[in-house]
């Protein structure tokens, strides 16, 4: 019978010391068994969601499903989970290529050993890869910023400074986020800020954040472009009586528990649990068929305010909930997958030449 199974590594150490087919209380899998190794770039309540939806896939697929990961985003600790999967005799591995450029090589060694990979959620242009799964970023970064403007326009402010918050300095995704979003602002009576390093540590990026609403008492608004920090700037704000405009990213349920309470105003999400089973489906169709699914497979932009936040909690408090959405969504938006992507190649356009609208609401 084939299982559905996370290997957590929390011991980069002991992973790399031990091979993976010998892993203490894995069953050995049976020759035509399909095993698939989904390597994270790291581990949080975000994360957390991109894992459900890659099991989801194992399980409704039959085949096996192992989740490697780490709390922080140390990138070379998951380029050893990644080495470590490339060695493990895996049929196809999904990879988070967190930084882009520093995974080429391992990349490479792993389409020379003739292993089918997908991607998601960050980009590795420069590499192998043909496959990815995740939002158009730039033009969430658009759609970032002019919902920012109509929160401002909405408190009757006009001008003043926008401070931005990077949790990864650099990362091709958050900066396709931030250009779009100052392309967004362009023309405004706005002056947006460099993007300020925030960290992924929580308790530091917690930190970093009260700092620069300190340093910036003028500011009109502050917007996070990674999913932790509107919970801390939620916080933040609470705590400090501020009054400025808080928009940023990703559908944590305390972020939206922050949007009805009245301290966020607009979180975007990138519907994680799609990264997570698409391109674990990918895999197993190319390994069952022979047909590569290439291209991007894009996952909509959701965005969420206070006028539309309760249509988004069941789903995003309950996986039971949100298997039984996703059991519906995905064959009604993904039934060909190779029908549904786009060319890879316009990943390297900012906006990808996309038309398509954001997705607005789910279907409670």
């Amino acid at each position: 019978m084939r299982t559905t199974r996370v290997l957590f590594a929390l011991l980069l150490s002991t992973m790399l010391a031990m091979p993976l087919l010998a892993a203490p209380g894995r069953a050995a899998a049976a020759q035509d068994d399909i095993r698939i190794a989904y390597v994270m770039h790291g581990l949080n309540a975000f994360t957390e969601v991109i894992r459900r939806g890659a099991l989801q896939a194992g399980e409704d697929l039959g085949v096996t499903v192992d989740v490697f990961g780490q709390a922080g985003f140390d990138i070379p600790t998951h380029q050893a989970f990644f080495e470590t999967a490339i060695q493990g005799g895996y049929d196809g591995i999904v990879v988070i290529p967190n930084g882009g450029d520093p995974w080429n090589s391992l990349i490479a060694q792993a389409t020379e050993a003739g292993i089918p990979l997908a991607s998601s959620n960050n980009t590795a242009l420069n590499s192998d890869l043909d496959l990815w799964v995740g939002q158009d970023e730039f033009s969430s970064g658009v759609v970032l910023g002019n919902e920012t403007l109509r929160a401002l326009e909405e408190k009757g402010v006009t001008s003043g400074r926008i401070v931005v918050g990077m949790c990864l300095l650099g990362n091709p995704v958050l900066v396709d986020r931030y250009d779009g979003f100052v392309q967004a602002l362009e023309g405004s009576g706005f002056e947006v800020s460099e993007a300020q390093d925030v960290t992924t540590s929580n308790e530091e990026n917690y930190s970093r954040w009260e700092n620069l609403t300190t340093a910036n008492p003028e500011a009109v608004a502050m917007v996070g472009l990674c999913s932790l920090d509107l919970a801390n700037l939620a916080q933040i704000k609470e705590r400090s009586g501020a009054d400025w405009v808080a928009t940023g990213y990703d559908l944590d349920v305390p972020t939206l528990d922050a949007i009805g309470a009245g301290l966020v105003d607009v979180t975007l999400g990138q519907q994680p649990y799609l990264q997570g089973y698409l391109p674990v489906r990918a895999l197993v169709e190319e390994i069952r068929t022979g047909q590569a699914v290439g291209g991007w497979l894009e996952t909509p932009t959701e965005v969420v305010t206070a006028e539309n936040v309760n249509e988004f909690v069941a789903r995003e408090s309950d996986p039971e909930v949100e298997r039984e959405f996703y059991a519906s969504y995905i064959p009604e938006n993904f039934a060909d997958l190779n029908e549904a992507a786009r060319p890879y190649d316009a990943l390297r356009t900012p906006g990808g030449g996309s038309d398509a609208s954001p997705v607005a609401s789910p279907e409670a």
